[in-house]
């Protein structure tokens, strides 16, 4: 047993500084100290470009940074980033896999929930759900069985969708109302907003499926090496059928949000949320070219594009300008997290061509037009 003349010893020789590298010990080079760090950056994934964001908005609006205008923006966030965690699954689980029908697929959703509203608030959920998972299916059949290419295959659902949408509801707006308007989906729990704690579900559930499940980590090795995949025996169109349904389900229940939101169903609905997705799934750092990427980044990157529209709003920023602005964030902020290859100089040095480029066609815009 310790004495207590020898505590003081012990825990002095505890808080001792580690000894220092003997002098001959090689040094990390300043091109493995940048490897090191683009790891880091690697690894953080959109989350700095989250940080940036927040303290610049900060810095430029004192209404930005508030708890009630934050609430809005991710209660506004949870019908694209539904549709983006659909999307994640689809582009992470790689072989060109794209879903553009998914804006289609929530109008399409929407108005068939609404023409079930005589059979009750069941009948608008169970519409809107079996809506979603049809285009899901659908897709699912065209990339998967019938290997149309996932480009091809979801822009012809997307018009199949949009052209239901709007036979179905007459061209016109369904009004809902009472119980059929899903009131409680517009409600409160604790003080969360119910549509907060639909999307932190689907991004709980999403990540534990695709990082903790076999499921999960054959969708990663089919967007890594399809092939090794077929390999590997994994069934690969039975899991590509798999992520187009998720796809579709996800945009039935965002469906649903709008829905109760706004009291109506509406055939214009979900036009551009495609596109938006796309950005949100690519800026939280899953490439296009699949194999990459988890939800939780997915949802970090529906936060970043909503936070810079609701700054641009607040500052009064032309609507038009605004879009400028967010396709030139998500274009520099893909840049900076790209997964490529190269070294940190040279992707810079990459860039200068597009950032030349950019700079021109700004001052011919606004220098040249007078915009």
């Amino acid at each position: 047993m310790m004495s207590r003349a020898q505590v003081p010893s012990a825990v002095a020789s505890v808080d001792e500084e580690a000894p220092a590298p003997p002098p001959g010990a090689p040094r990390p080079s300043a091109g493995e100290s940048l490897a090191t760090a683009r790891k880091l950056l690697r690894k953080a994934g959109a989350f700095p470009a989250l940080v940036l964001v927040l303290v610049v908005g900060a810095f430029l609006s004192p209404f930005f940074l508030t708890a009630d205008n934050m609430v809005n923006v991710v209660e506004t966030a949870a019908v694209i980033g539904l549709l983006a965690v659909g999307q994640g699954f689809v582009i992470i689980a790689g072989g060109a896999g794209i879903d553009l029908s998914v804006g289609a697929a929530l109008a399409f959703a929407a108005v068939v929930g609404a023409r079930m509203a005589p059979y009750g608030p069941v009948g608008v959920v169970g519409g809107a759900i079996l809506g979603g998972l049809f285009i899901g299916l659908i897709n699912g059949l065209g990339v998967a069985i019938a290997r149309i290419q996932p480009f091809i295959m979801t822009l012809g659902t997307m018009t199949i969708a949009s052209g239901a949408a709007y036979y179905l509801s007459a061209s016109n707006q369904i009004r809902l109302s009472g119980a059929d308007a899903l009131p409680w989906l517009t409600s409160s729990v604790f003080g969360i907003p119910v549509p907060i704690l639909v999307f932190a579900a689907a991004v709980v559930l999403g990540q534990l499926l695709l990082g903790r499940t076999v499921f999960g980590r054959q969708i990663y090795v089919m967007g890594g090496n399809e092939e090794a995949a077929h390999f590997a025996g994994i069934p690969v169109a039975r899991r590509r059928m798999a992520v187009y349904l998720i796809s579709g389900l996800c945009a039935g229940v965002a469906a649903l949000l709008l829905v109760s939101r706004l009291t109506t169903a509406d055939p214009n609905y979900g036009a551009g949320y495609e596109l938006a997705c796309i950005a949100a799934v690519v800026v939280g750092g899953a490439p296009l070219t699949g194999g990459v990427g988890t939800i939780r980044g997915v949802a970090i990157g529906v936060l970043v594009i909503e936070l810079i529209s609701n700054l641009l709003d607040i500052m009064n920023v032309n609507p038009h300008v605004q879009l400028m602005v967010k396709g030139l964030i998500v274009i520099v902020v893909v840049s900076l997290n790209r997964r490529g290859a190269m070294a940190s100089g040279q992707t810079i040095r990459a860039s200068f061509p597009l950032a030349i480029a950019l700079v021109v066609g700004a001052a011919a815009l606004f220098g040249v037009f007078g915009g």
